[in-house]
Order: structure tokens, then C-alpha cells, then sequence
């Protein structure tokens, strides 16, 4: 039996997809022999359901018997259904090797076996609070505010801007894997620092410049902001 994960990532300690069909891969497991195989879906620019139509094939072509997700779209999980591939949704706030553990001892049943340690969201803006603007350069951000969209609570983290730019970034990278933050939403980033965080497994959407903390997350949580996908090779 073969079982998909999203993966935000290219390794099981990669956290579990947020939202099907935006993750730039799925981990193929066989869990037979435990090994896993790193299935690729090509970013595009253009409509989001021929990425979700990208992501359906991809794994239909590796025969597998379920699917475990964050959220989908209702019309993709009813063409995985109607090919015969379970789908199991909601899964957050864990890694891939948790997920794949607790699929094995559970299947995943219940919403509560879904959710993991609390998933928290980094974006970067000027001031603090939920009404914080969002900064419209990563390299330039001076804090983060750190939010889980489930009970909107929030945390403020300090980035120190010393040294030149290329420090910066990289201090404000440091910043966001250490807050634990599953995905990162900015005005503007580098195509450095996106690739950086995404090899950590953190996802980074594009939001308006301008708009609130709290607007940012409402856009986050409606599948409204467009994900900085970066090919890893």
C-alpha cells in the first residue's frame, strides 16, 4: 500500500502541506518496505486548479491508496475519490513523519488525531499587533508577527537589522525557523530567502503591501495568497 503525503518540504521532517495542490511536492510512501519516493508538481504562474489538476496526476500516477492533506478544494477531493484514492484533509501542525506515524496507528480518523502542535503563521510588519502594516521588504523588516489563525493570538518577534543585507537576511531567515512558523507571508522577498525557507520546510505567500496582520491572515486562511514556489533540485 502506498500512502501521499504534502509535503512542504523534500524530507519526511518537512511539515505536512498546507493547502492541496499549492505544495510544490508529496511524499510517496510504501509502507511495505517504509521507503519513500519525492514526487514533484512543476510551479506555474498561471490558474491554481491546473496546479491542483498537476498535483492529481502526480499522484495517480504512483498508485497510490490515500492522500493526506491540509485543506482541498471540494472538486479535487471528489476527482481523488472518484480514482479510488481516500483523502484524509485537516491534517496540521505536524510533520510529514508524524503524519505517516499516526496514519499507520490511527488512520487518521478523528479531527483530533489531525492536528498536531499549534501551527503558527510569521508575517512580516511594521509595529505589533493584528493591526501592525505589513514591511514591504523581508530584507528591511525589523519584526514578526507571529499568529495562530486558529484562535488569532500573537506573539511579537524582534529581528536585529545589524550588518549589511545579506546579514539581515539571513538573521531574519534565522528568526522565522526558530519561531517554529509553518509558513511566512511578506509584500516582497528575495529569491534567496524564499528559497532558504522553503528548504526548511516553511512556506512563504505573497500578500498586498499595506493591508493589516489580520487582513493577511483572513487572505492566508481563505486560500486567497499566491505561495513563492521555488523549484528545489
Amino acid at each position: 500500500m502506498k500512502v501521499a503525503i504534502a509535503s512542504m518540504g523534500t524530507v519526511p521532517d518537512a511539515w505536512v502541506g498546507i493547502r492541496f495542490g499549492l505544495c510544490s511536492q508529496f511524499l510517496v510512501f510504501d509502507l511495505d518496505t517504509m521507503e519513500y519516493v519525492v514526487v514533484s508538481v512543476p510551479p506555474r504562474v498561471d490558474e491554481r486548479d491546473q496546479l491542483s489538476l498537476a498535483a492529481i496526476r502526480a499522484i495517480a500516477r504512483q498508485d497510490v491508496a490515500a492522500v493526506v492533506t491540509g485543506h482541498i478544494k471540494d472538486q479535487c477531493r471528489q476527482t481523488l475519490l472518484d480514482l479510488g484514492i481516500e483523502v484524509i484533509e485537516g491534517v496540521e501542525g505536524m510533520t510529514v513523519q508524524e503524519a505517516l506515524e499516526r496514519f499507520q496507528a490511527t488512520g487518521l480518523k478523528t479531527p483530533g488525531e489531525r492536528q498536531g502542535m499549534l501551527t503558527r503563521v510569521a508575517v512580516v510588519a511594521h509595529g505589533d499587533g493584528l493591526d501592525a502594516r505589513l514591511e514591504p521588504h523581508f530584507q528591511t523588516c525589523s519584526a514578526f508577527i507571529l499568529v495562530d489563525p486558529r484562535t488569532m493570538a500573537w506573539d511579537m518577534i524582534a529581528v536585529e537589522p545589524d550588518g549589511p543585507t545579506h546579514r539581515v537576511n539571513v538573521n531574519g531567515v534565522r528568526a522565522v525557523a526558530r519561531s517554529g512558523a509553518v509558513a511566512l507571508i511578506a509584500p516582497q522577498i528575495h529569491y534567496e530567502c524564499s528559497m532558504a525557507l522553503q528548504a526548511l520546510g516553511i512556506a512563504v505567500f505573497i500578500a498586498p503591501e499595506g493591508i493589516t496582520v489580520r487582513e493577511a491572515i483572513d487572505l492566508y486562511e481563505q486560500g486567497k495568497l499566491e505561495e513563492s514556489r521555488i523549484a528545489l533540485i
